[in-house]
């Protein structure tokens, strides 16, 4: 049995792995997901389309590589 405190954590919103933590963040009528590691999507008026951005990026982080 796995103790509680070595469970990652379920998140929302924010990557899981550990070197991309990405983030959406709204500017008036438009959303736009960010990551530490400096990526970011264009701006989208869909929350939803900025997520997947997101899930994208931490999929492939290095997409040319």
């Amino acid at each position: 049995m796995t103790a509680v405190a070595d469970r990652q954590p379920e998140t929302t919103g924010v990557a899981a792995r550990n070197d991309h933590r990405t983030e959406v963040v709204e500017r008036g009528s438009f959303c736009f997901a960010q990551c530490d590691c400096g990526w970011f999507a264009p701006g989208r008026r869909s929350r939803d389309k900025a997520r997947r951005d997101a899930a994208a990026h931490r999929a492939d982080p290095d997409p040319g590589d």
